[in-house]
């Protein structure tokens, strides 16, 4: 009896221990109450949604503005002062667009004068370009598209896909040629890697964070894949949310942006009273008579 109850407690000591030793898994990370992540499409011949809201636990898009053939877009910024998301617009030229999450609409403002790669814009609204033509970080007036003289060259990169203001008012970069991650000088334009923050395939092509500082990625060679982590320990922190998926398909993006949570549309279950269904058809005719004029004006802005 005694040598059984040995057995026992030795048995148990033994399993406690391998669970001791044995990493718990993590869970998903979430966003602070009331933020979303949005990603803004980039059609790949299937047309997903212009503007979609993740689900940060498996990285499923749901439809915030319908997207149209032939769209893409990149490096979307959060302006807290007016509490809309402007974005670059690659469908016909290289534009710049804006995304209200209230009222859920996508709306041309003019075309860029410079040839921005990424946007990013502080918590006083001012707003920076990325310029491809002359690697320089260059301010943008938000009214109009045009851009400002450049502070310098951006060093040690030659392509920059995601930039962002993190919470404690550090411009971050993430250079989609080596996946490198790390700070930029508002001042000088200097690039200083931060740690080991090299993305998994080395291809960035988003960058955003929430109010918490914890940063969000896109690994767009990797099928769009997100990853969160805090940006001063990358390669420690890191944690997969998933592929992004549309309706059961892959999600295309290289723009991604953390905002104020919009309540996607939802479908129309035809339980409404038919004076309800009325209300619904003349509001959603007049959106859609919103949406086809932004289409028309973006497609003859070239």
């Amino acid at each position: 009896m005694k040598k059984k109850i040995l057995i026992a407690v030795g048995t148990a000591v033994s399993a406690a221990l391998l669970l001791a030793s044995t990493p718990a898994l993590a869970a998903p990370r979430s966003l602070p109450a009331g933020e979303g992540l949005y990603v803004f499409g980039c059609e790949d011949g299937i047309i997903d949604p212009a503007v979609g809201l993740v689900d940060v636990a498996t990285g499923a898009v749901t439809e915030v503005v319908p997207g149209i053939e032939g769209q893409c877009f990149s490096s979307p910024a959060y302006n807290a002062v007016d509490g809309k998301i402007y974005v670059i617009d690659w469908t016909v030229g290289v534009d710049l667009a804006v995304f209200d999450p209230v009222a859920k609409t996508l709306t041309l403002i003019d075309a860029f004068d410079c040839d921005p790669y990424t946007l990013a814009i502080d918590a006083s609204g001012n707003a920076w370009v990325w310029d491809d033509d002359t690697d320089n970080l260059r301010p943008v007036n938000l009214g109009n598209a045009v851009c400002g003289d450049g502070v310098g060259v951006v060093s040690g990169t030659d392509s920059f896909y995601g930039m962002a203001f993190a919470p404690n008012g550090t411009l971050y970069g993430a250079n989609y040629s080596n996946g490198e991650i790390g700070t930029i000088s508002t001042t000088t334009g200097a690039f200083a890697q931060v740690g080991s923050s090299a993305m998994p395939s080395g291809d960035n092509a988003g960058l955003t964070f929430d109010s918490s500082g914890i940063a969000w990625v896109i690994d767009e060679v990797n099928n769009s894949e997100i990853y969160s982590a805090d940006i001063t320990d990358y390669a420690g922190t890191k944690q997969l949310t998933g592929q992004l998926t549309s309706n059961g398909t892959e999600f295309y993006s290289e723009a991604i942006v953390v905002g104020p949570l919009s309540t996607p549309k939802l479908p129309d279950t035809g339980a409404d009273s038919a004076a309800m269904g009325g209300i619904f058809g003349s509001a959603l005719a007049l959106a859609a008579a919103g949406i086809a004029l932004v289409v028309i004006r973006r497609r003859s802005a070239a």
